[in-house]
C-alpha cells in the first residue's frame, strides 16, 4: 500500500511562470503546501487557495529552515507520511512522486519497521542545469565517505549516501520525529547539510535513488576565462557569502569527530574566493561578509545576520 505523501514548496518573490508551476504541481500532489517567504503577501495567494492549495505566509521567519518547518507541520496535520521538499522552480520529471514513493517502500522494508516508525531520507540524482551535469554524489560506508561513479549503471534501487540537497528530497514521518525540526539558526545555507548530519548521528539512513533525476538550477553560475582556465562563479550577494562561510565552519566544528569528511564542505567556500575577488561585483562588501562569517562560525554565533550584527548586517544585506 502506497504511503500518503505531501510536498512543501518554498517561494520567494516568485515569477508568474513559477506561480503557474505551482498550479501544475497541485495536479500531481494532493497534499501540496506552499510556504511563501516573501516579506509581503502576494496577490497570487488567493488564486492558489481557491484551487485548494494552502499558502502559508512565513515572511522569511527562520529563513528556508523556518519555511520547511512550517510546511512539514501542515502536511503532518493533513496525514502525510512522506514529506517532499521542493523549490519554486522545481520541474519534476514524469512519474516523479510514484518513483520516489516506491523507493520509500524499499527503504521501509530495509528498516523492517512499521510505516509510522520507519526513519529515512531519500534524495534523487540532481542535474545542475547551469553546468549541464549531475552534481557529485557521495556514498557512505561506516564513517568513510567516497565519491560515487555516476557514469556506471546502477543496479540497486537505493544506495546509502552521506549528503543530499533539500531540493527534491523526501523525509519520512519517522525521520521527522527522530531528527526533529530544521535548525532555523542557520537560516539558509547548509540547512540541509545540518539535517543530514543530525540524521546520521541518530542512525537515520540517507539514501540516493539513482533511477530518478531532478533538473535543478543551483544558483546563477557563470563562466569566465582566466589565463586560459575556465572559472565558474555564482555572484551570490554578500549576505549569502556570510551564511555560507559561517554555517560551513560551525557545522565542521559540531560534527568533525563523528564525521571527519564534514570538513570538505569548507572547500566550496575556499574555491569561490578567487572568482569572487576577480569577477564579481561588490568585492569589498563580500570580502567583509566572508571574514565576518568565518569569525562567527569559529565562535558559534548563529541566527540572522541583521540580528547578530545590526549595523553591519544592514550594510551587507543591502541590494547590490
Amino acid at each position: 500500500m502506497a504511503l500518503p505523501f505531501g510536498a512543501v514548496v518554498v517561494t520567494y518573490f516568485p515569477t508568474d511562470a513559477q506561480v503557474a508551476n505551482l498550479h501544475s504541481l497541485a495536479g500531481a500532489c494532493e497534499r501540496l503546501c506552499v510556504v511563501d517567504n516573501t516579506p509581503q503577501a502576494g496577490g497570487w495567494h488567493r488564486a492558489l487557495a481557491d484551487a485548494g492549495v494552502p499558502v502559508l505566509h512565513n515572511g522569511n521567519r527562520g529563513g528556508i529552515a523556518g519555511a520547511f518547518n512550517c510546511g512539514i507541520a501542515e502536511l503532518e496535520a493533513r496525514g502525510a507520511e512522506l514529506f517532499f521538499l521542493l523549490d519554486q522552480d522545481s520541474r519534476l520529471p514524469p512519474g516523479y512522486f510514484d518513483a520516489m514513493c516506491a523507493a520509500a517502500m524499499v527503504a521501509r522494508e530495509r528498516k523492517g519497521e512499521c510505516e509510522e516508525d520507519a526513519a529515512f531520507l531519500i534524495g534523487p540524482l540532481v542535474h545542475d542545469t547551469n553546468l549541464d551535469a549531475l552534481i557529485p554524489q557521495f556514498g557512505l560506508q561506516g564513517k568513510r565517505v567516497y565519491q560515487l561513479d555516476l557514469r556506471q549503471p546502477f543496479t540497486e534501487p537505493l544506495m546509502r549516501c552521506a549528503f543530499m540537497i533539500s531540493s527534491g528530497s523526501l523525509i519520512s514521518r519517522g525521520a521527522w520525529n527522530k531528527v526533529g525540526r530544521f535548525d532555523e539558526r542557520y537560516v539558509i545555507d547548509h540547512v540541509d547539510t545540518d539535517y543530514c548530519m543530525r540524521a546520521l548521528g541518530r542512525e537515520v539512513p540517507l539514501y540516493l535513488n539513482p533511477h530518478v533525476v531532478l533538473r535543478h538550477q543551483i544558483g546563477d553560475i557563470r563562466a569566465r576565462s582566466l589565463f586560459g582556465w575556465k572559472i565558474h562563479f555564482i555572484n551570490y550577494p554578500a549576505a549569502r557569502r556570510y551564511y555560507i562561510a559561517r554555517n560551513a565552519i560551525d557545522l565542521s566544528r559540531a560534527h568533525v569527530r563523528a564525521f571527519p569528511a564534514i570538513l570538505f564542505i569548507n572547500v566550496y567556500t575556499l574555491k569561490q574566493i578567487l572568482p569572487m575577488l576577480v569577477f564579481e561585483r561588490d568585492r569589498l562588501k563580500k570580502t567583509i561578509a566572508l571574514m565576518l562569517g568565518c569569525f562567527d562560525g569559529m565562535f558559534g554565533r548563529l541566527g540572522g545576520l541583521v540580528e547578530a550584527h545590526p549595523r553591519m548586517g544592514k550594510y551587507l544585506s543591502r541590494s547590490e
